[in-house]
């Protein structure tokens, strides 16, 4: 039997057992997740931020503990997301890249929460389906320009004028949330639509975090009364990109000082590219603003007392930073993600950890909050004692990569380059597939300026590293392949049909 039918059996033994509760004198707390998309953690001022003012999210700091080291180990859309739903390295859930379908067969967070009595929800950005790139093809590698033009002008056509193809019906596709008003994706924040139970997209009378604010709002109040808990995830797209006036919540560009401040490894002239970049401190902004709101309404609504809020973000970005944009790199910018976590009563306030936190880490970690039985066949690891302000069993280095080198496509070589590599809390390593090395210690240089592994092949830090890199590729069964040859595991639908554990079923 091949692990991954394992797996299934392991899972479907879990959602058959009935689960563990806290102790019955205490109420089962409600969580409320709330993970935006590209927002790195400088980009608020708890985190250090200059350009914009924070206060609603530093209030939650505040008041909870902030995570230091929380990082997207795969700093790209889908990947984080499956690790998310998961609780698994890419390579083991196979969602190793943007628009596939996940596995429906999986264990997912939702379907262990429903399990144990939490009413679910989704609202937002989904991007664990394959959507308009169902019929698009795998991958451009090879293609001649031309062709290449015209299936991006296929997909663009598609996105524009065939919302339906972001439905993602009830069922298994939707990974045990019951409650859903989401889309799998799309770029339009203006005038942005999303779905129920039906393929009518539904506009949104708002911009779109302030309007899926309203629906988490109004989830959340259908709840005040009732004896069941629940798990509500919320997951606006902004600030990622575009980033224009047009794209911007109405009066928080003007809020954006002119002349922004930059990072110190942002290269004195830099060509800005990929729009005005003070509209990504705009979305940040209106983003503290819908946090605000929803901490009002926890306050009024006596929710507060027994809610865990999660706030994070699915990788961060570049944002000029070593003269690149955007994410996909190993870079600080890029993988290092807010994440604070506030659970009234519970966690101790104003405290900073600096635990190594994955977004594998979610699915353990929460579920153990709410006292409900872990799956065993996962690699993230419970680190709710942290949560709690208690010491925690936590990991010495994370695996972090990038498997393509296209945000959509199994492409290799081309625009984000292949690399896998280590964090931990001192150090970053890096190995591109063409082998060259970086090493840097982010204490003495956290803007990651100097190469230590530059013309320095014999430092003992490298040396662990490699090591360190070696170890962790064979607990993912990583085999460090080109982007190209991940295209093996989808069908030309994109669905995943094997992983490295053999045939998914």
């Amino acid at each position: 039997m091949s692990r991954s039918s394992e797996k299934n059996e392991e899972v479907t033994a879990v959602l058959e057992k009935p689960q563990p509760l806290p102790d019955e004198d205490l109420q089962r707390p409600n969580f409320l997740f709330f993970f935006v998309d590209q927002l790195r953690s400088h980009a608020l001022s708890c985190y250090g931020e200059t350009n914009i003012q924070t206060p609603n999210i530093d209030r939650l700091a505040s008041e909870g503990v902030l995570f230091s080291n929380a990082i997207a180990t795969c700093p790209v859309c889908t990947p984080s997301r499956g690790m998310f739903v998961t609780g698994r390295y890419a390579t083991h859930s196979g969602v190793v890249v943007n628009f596939v379908n996940i596995n429906p067969r999986a264990g997912s967070i939702a379907d262990l929460f429903a399990h144990a009595g939490y009413r679910t929800g989704f609202i937002g950005k989904w991007h664990l389906n394959s959507g308009y790139h169902t019929d698009s093809g795998k991958h451009f590698a090879g293609l001649p320009e031309a062709q290449q033009r015209r299936a991006r002008d296929r997909v663009h056509d598609l996105i524009q004028n065939h919302h339906e193809t972001e439905f993602v019906p009830p069922g298994p596709q939707r990974m045990g949330f019951e409650y859903w008003a989401a889309y799998n994706f799309h770029m339009n924040f203006a005038n942005a639509w999303y779905f129920r139970d039906s393929p009518e997209p539904l506009p949104m009378p708002r911009y779109e975090t302030d309007h899926e604010t309203d629906l988490a709002i109004e989830f959340m109040k259908q709840h005040i009364s009732s004896p069941d808990p629940f798990f509500l995830a919320v997951a606006p797209h902004p600030p990622h990109p575009p980033w224009s006036e047009a794209q911007s919540p109405p009066g928080f560009l003007e809020k954006v000082k002119p002349h922004l401040d930059w990072r110190p490894n942002v290269p004195k002239e830099f060509d800005v590219r990929g729009g005005d970049p003070r509209a990504y401190f705009a979305m940040t902004s209106n983003i503290d603003d819908n946090i605000g709101r929803i901490m009002r309404f926890l306050d009024e609504s006596g929710l507060a007392a027994n809610t865990v809020v999660v706030f994070t973000s699915d990788h961060g970005e570049m944002l000029f930073s070593h003269n690149r944009t955007a994410k996909m790199a190993p870079y600080e910018e890029s993988v290092s993600v807010p994440l604070i976590v506030r659970w009234a009563g519970h966690t101790p306030s104003r405290s900073r950890s600096d635990i190594l936190y994955t977004w594998m880490d979610h699915m353990p970690t929460l579920l153990s909050l709410a006292g409900i039985e872990v799956l065993t066949e996962i690699d993230g690891i419970d680190l709710s004692p942290a949560i709690l302000g208690r010491p925690a069993c936590e990991r010495d280095a994370a695996l972090i990569a990038n498997y393509v080198s296209d945000y959509n496509y199994f492409d290799s070589g081309t625009h984000f380059p292949e690399w896998r590599g280590v964090r931990t809390k001192t150090h970053t390593y890096v190995k591109w597939l063409d082998g060259k090395e970086e090493l840097y210690d982010n204490l003495s240089d956290p803007y990651q300026m100097t190469n230590l592994a530059e013309d320095r092949h014999d430092l003992p830090t490298l040396r662990e590293m490699r090591s360190t890199l070696k170890d962790l590729l064979a607990e993912a069964h990583d085999e460090f392949l080109p982007g190209t040859a991940y295209a093996d595991w989808y069908d030309d639908r994109r669905n995943l049909i094997r992983t490295p554990l053999g045939p998914v079923r």
